[in-house]
């Protein structure tokens, strides 16, 4: 008998979280290492991640997620995923949308959380070109006043310098297109709220979506390693622009998630990076949602 294709299949799920239907859809995976972490000894990291059953080095197959939104008759991107920025496993968000039945040319909006290349870098093909050739990029301001800073590109080193290059490349054939919003406040999608998290980058923003207790909100990079950071929310990541701002935003955050039990949307918890959070401790604990059917049998 042929052997089974090592291939996986595309990665989307959809759900409603409350009244808003949301597909998950999966870009592929980086790597999250522990000597990245800081605000922990190095030692507690370590057992955190093996407790996990993950390898001590760090969680090597952080998953890299973009979500669908469909909301008051728009289709919604929050963030596209790495495009060809970050190498071959990353990279396959467009080849799940298209699994989803959704083409490029159906894209309404897309709202990016902050300008690094795994959230923005599906904006472009490798030659420059829109992948969404209609679509409005929303993007904070001070998001984009900061990447595209040619003075602090000039004088930006190593992966800080990548990301200023790589932010100017996925944004520039919107902004030369007059479809690019970098907001102050967010006033062209009536319903959905802006949520300030700078710290993680000048201009991090969040999502949400929705109303009362259906409320979703689509985070970024408030979290990256979830088996660390959800119990030790004080730990930051080099990463991070300024580690302390990225702390005091995480903190925040976690804690209106918990106490409003708003649905969750996170960029880099396993797949499909949706549930709830409730406090553990000190911290907290990720209650995921549980994958069902949309429509039943009869």
């Amino acid at each position: 008998m042929p052997s089974t294709s090592p291939r996986q299949a595309p990665g989307f799920q959809r759900f409603h979280l409350g009244s808003l239907p949301v597909t998950a859809l999966y870009d592929g995976f980086v790597p999250i290492l522990a000597e990245d972490l800081h605000g922990e000894p190095q030692s507690d990291i370590r057992q955190r991640l093996a407790d996990a059953y993950l390898p001590q080095e760090g969680d090597l197959h952080t998953a890299v997620i973009g979500f669908l939104v469909e909301h008051d008759g728009r289709r919604i991107l929050v963030d596209t995923g790495s495009g060809s920025t970050l190498g071959p496993y990353t990279g396959h968000l467009l080849d799940g949308l298209m699994a989803a039945g959704v083409k490029p040319t159906d894209i309404d909006d897309i709202l990016i959380t902050h300008l690094h290349p795994d959230h923005c870098g599906g904006l472009v093909t490798s030659d420059g070109e829109p992948v969404y050739p209609r679509a409005v990029v929303h993007v904070a301001r001070a998001e984009v006043e900061y990447w595209l800073d040619e003075e602090r590109t000039e004088r930006a080193e190593g992966v800080q310098k990548q990301i200023h290059e790589a932010a100017a490349f996925s944004l520039d054939p919107y902004q030369s297109a007059g479809r690019l919003d970098a907001f102050d406040t967010l006033d062209a999608l009536p319903g959905v709220r802006v949520l300030d998290q700078h710290g993680h980058t000048a201009g991090h923003s969040g999502y949400l979506f929705g109303e009362a207790d259906e409320q979703v909100l689509f985070w970024g990079d408030t979290v990256h390693s979830h088996t660390v950071q959800l119990p030790c929310p004080h730990v930051s990541i080099a990463i991070d622009s300024d580690e302390v701002l990225a702390v005091e935003a995480r903190e925040k955050v976690l804690n209106h998630v918990a106490a409003n039990g708003w649905w969750v949307a996170a960029a880099h918890l396993p797949f499909p990076g949706l549930g709830h959070l409730r406090r553990a401790g000190e911290g907290y604990a990720w209650a995921p949602v549980h994958f069902k059917p949309l429509v039943l049998p009869e």
